[in-house]
């Protein structure tokens, strides 16, 4: 086995410079720096690598030292540039999605976040705290959690009305309870941030167990179904006779958009059908305004899970990005991109600037939508714009 048989360049997130270390001897055990790679190799000589070079992605530098009269090698490998919508992208919050300025104020908004128990879901409650809404409603599976969350975000926005309600994601009857007590008392849920999710297991497809193979299933699509679900019920409760507007943010997963990671089918096909389950929900009802985002890669209890089986190539992101982007797109700035896919790394005023590419016209042009490359070329027998 060579070098292109084990290494893969996986095109997502910022990987760090890594350092492959050689000698002239046949080593068993190539150590990639920074945590991203672990790789087994037997036979992989030195003269090998032009393999390596056959990558035209990355760029190489090789360094030759003398130890104790052992010739060796440091091979540094700089990883392929990020693929990106934009020419800019960003891995911390900056000045654009700040949620204190006045073009993001959720003022008079009743904004309802899920999975606000810890991680994303906890720094995105303190963005919008600060974004000042008329209340900010946490939901989640653990109510201690829960009031960790709230205790935080009311030790730096005291003047923020704060409520926490426990509930599982797979019983309808408890998230639309939850639901349908808020909207009575403030009169509707303006927005939903849905950031709860679980971590399927990562096994290769061929290893699942179909008895279980559904139950990430359950709390990832049916749990979103479910929470799209009670939001526009709760709403109709107390606005029979009008459909009161509500955007929608779902947390997606690059993945979906990406060729397959091995031992990620059973998460990343989850993801999809609920990416798949939304868009036909906010089709049947045009109140919902829907957006998809992928959040980045961040430091929290699901990635430390994941990486005890996968050492993924992505530098983390601050999760201030996905959570005060979170409190951006919801904005009037943004509503040009409901129904598509984003990524929070990708820059607000380069997708501002191409907002008439990204919308488009007729249906099957636009851009950031899941579709069949090629397809279509054309519309009652016209040629679309560009097509030939």
């Amino acid at each position: 086995m060579n070098a292109l048989d084990i290494i893969q360049t996986w095109p997502l997130g910022r990987v760090p410079t890594t350092y492959l270390y050689f000698t002239t001897f046949p080593p068993s055990i190539l150590l990639a720096s920074s945590s991203v790679f672990i790789f087994l190799l037997t036979g992989f000589h030195s003269d090998q690598l032009d393999y390596l070079h056959a990558d035209s992605h990355a760029q190489h530098t090789l360094q030759t030292k003398r130890h104790r009269g052992k010739e060796s090698r440091t091979f540094e490998a700089m990883a392929p540039p990020s693929p990106s919508y934009t020419k800019v992208t960003h891995s911390a919050t900056y000045d654009g999605i700040n949620p204190t300025q006045p073009g993001l104020s959720s003022a008079g908004k009743v904004v309802l976040i899920t999975g606000a128990s810890g991680g994303i879901g906890r720094a995105t409650a303190s963005s919008f705290a600060a974004s000042g809404p008329r209340a900010l409603i946490l939901l989640g599976r653990r109510a201690d959690a829960l009031a960790e969350t709230a205790n935080i975000v009311r030790a730096r926005h005291a003047e923020v009305l704060i409520q926490t309600h426990e509930a599982e994601l797979c019983d309808a009857t408890s998230v639309r309870n939850a639901m349908n007590k808020v909207a009575a008392e403030f009169g509707g849920i303006d927005t939903v941030i849905h950031c709860a999710g679980v971590l399927a297991p990562v096994v290769p497809l061929l290893e699942v167990d179909p008895a279980t193979f559904l139950d990430g299933y359950k709390t990832t699509v049916v749990g979103s179904l479910v929470t799209a679900q009670a939001v526009v019920l709760a709403n109709k409760k107390v606005s029979p006779d009008e459909d009161k507007p509500v955007t929608l943010v779902n947390l997606t997963t690059a993945g979906i958009i990406f060729p397959p990671f091995a031992g990620m089918g059973a998460y990343v096909s989850s993801k999809m059908a609920a990416v798949k389950i939304l868009q036909s929900f906010a089709v049947e009802n045009p109140q919902v305004r829907l957006h998809n985002v992928h959040p980045g890669f961040l430091q929290t209890a699901m990635s430390a899970k994941l990486s005890e089986s996968i050492k993924l190539p992505f530098a983390f992101d601050d999760i201030s990005l996905p959570a005060d982007f979170l409190v951006w797109i919801v904005s009037l700035d943004a509503e040009f991109l409901k129904n598509k896919i984003v990524f929070a790394s990708w820059d607000i005023d380069e997708l501002k600037a191409r907002k008439e590419e990204i919308v488009g016209g007729p249906p099957g042009t636009g851009e950031l939508w899941l579709g069949y490359q090629g397809f279509p070329r054309f519309v009652g027998g016209q040629p679309l714009p560009g097509a030939q």
